[in-house]
């Protein structure tokens, strides 16, 4: 759900051709519910006028004379966190100095527009206004805090598994990693067959935080749908990837899914799972079973969970503006399939797990630095 403050938005841009801070004005003024204080030409200038106005949300380019984003996004986030979202190019410079802010603060991104005006200008219109609004209603709290603690769900780390995973997937030869010995609660009532992950605002850090945790030989596949622009989810599949003893890669049509491997939805297509001959398999592509806006989309990939696992599914909803996720988690419930939904306390966003807590499907609420021991230890739990 988009905030809608009594009193306009706040924004700041920053960004040093004066083509963009023109463009930038005119589509943010369009809405009423926000309002631009000011443009900066460099991130000196940007910091000079944040301290001199307080903006509500800042838009920060990332390659500027004086001081780059980067630069000037750690001295924001260390002085005075404040929601920066980040416009940038997709290249693969780009994309690179994107992650780089996302662990430094940044609480979104949004791609430049690329091709000629109209169409593409016209996302990147409606993609920019929901993120300031979302940006809006961090939590500050979260804003540049790398010191979660992570969940100490694995001692063992064996070699990467990767063996198919369909009906009757044997699983024995693997070790089983060890559950934390904390505090636990209600567990599936089935054998979960695959993980799916939904996040928005906030989510390339949590994802850091979560998929870390768990084993090198988890026993079964987990999906990741991750609202990023496209071009970004590559290389955040390769940052994980080198986070993780599980493997972590972009997902690809027609592949079959197998245990110990992390399947990123591709942004700008949805990301469907199929069941084929016992194997459940991936379908990668533009149709939707549900009007959308999101590409991939929580809901789209858990509604196919729901007909190809059904039971077996274990979602997971974490930060994330919106309700994207809700429809899909209904479904998997109806089948008596398991949710989990990140607590508020530790949400940039506390939107899509709030939607999933308030509709009742959540079996776990938990923070999240507990959210890696609770997936274990739900997956191990009927092993």
């Amino acid at each position: 759900m988009s905030l809608t403050p009594k009193q306009p938005i706040g924004v700041l841009i920053v960004d040093d051709s004066p083509f963009m801070r023109l463009t930038l004005q005119k589509i943010l003024n369009q809405d009423s519910g926000i309002k631009v204080l000011d443009t900066a030409r460099d991130g000196r200038e940007g910091i000079v006028k944040l301290q001199a106005l307080r903006p509500q949300v800042v838009t920060m380019d990332v390659e500027m004379p004086v001081m780059n984003g980067l630069q000037a996004l750690e001295e924001i986030m260390r002085w005075r966190p404040t929601p920066v979202i980040i416009l940038s190019a997709v290249t693969k410079e780009g994309t690179q100095a994107t992650l780089k802010a996302l662990d430094l603060g940044a609480c979104d991104v949004v791609a430049k527009p690329s091709g000629s005006p109209g169409a593409d200008l016209q996302a990147f219109s409606r993609d920019l206004v929901e993120k300031v609004k979302a940006a809006a209603g961090v939590n500050l709290a979260r804003l540049g805090r790398k010191d979660l603690p992570l969940s100490a769900a694995v001692q063992a780390v064996p070699p990467r598994a990767g063996s198919p995973i369909g009906v009757g997937g044997d699983t024995t030869h693997l070790v089983q990693p060890l559950v934390s010995q904390g505090k636990t609660g209600r567990t599936p009532k089935h054998a979960v067959e695959i993980v799916a992950i939904g996040t928005s605002t906030g989510g390339p850090s949590a994802l850091q935080a979560v998929l870390p945790t768990l084993p090198g030989n988890f026993p079964v596949p987990v999906l990741v749908a991750q609202h990023m622009p496209p071009g970004f989810t590559g290389p955040l599949a390769q940052r994980l990837n080198g986070l993780c003893p599980l493997n972590v890669r972009e997902g690809i049509h027609g592949e079959v899914l197998k245990a110990g491997t992390v399947y990123v939805a591709p942004a700008g297509k949805q990301m469907q799972v199929l069941r084929k001959s016992g194997q459940l398999t991936l379908h990668i592509g533009d149709e939707a079973p549900i009007p959308t806006l999101y590409h991939p989309s929580v809901d789209v990939m858990l509604l196919s969970l729901a007909k190809a696992v059904g039971k077996g599914t274990l979602g997971v909803i974490m930060t994330g503006m919106g309700s994207d996720g809700t429809k899909g988690m209904k479904e998997i419930k109806a089948l008596e399939g398991f949710a989990i939904a990140e607590s508020e306390e530790t949400c940039v966003v506390y939107g899509m797990p709030r939607s999933i807590v308030d509709a009742g499907l959540a079996d776990r609420v938990v923070p999240l630095g507990e959210i890696g021991t609770t997936i274990v230890e739900c997956v191990m739990r009927r092993r």
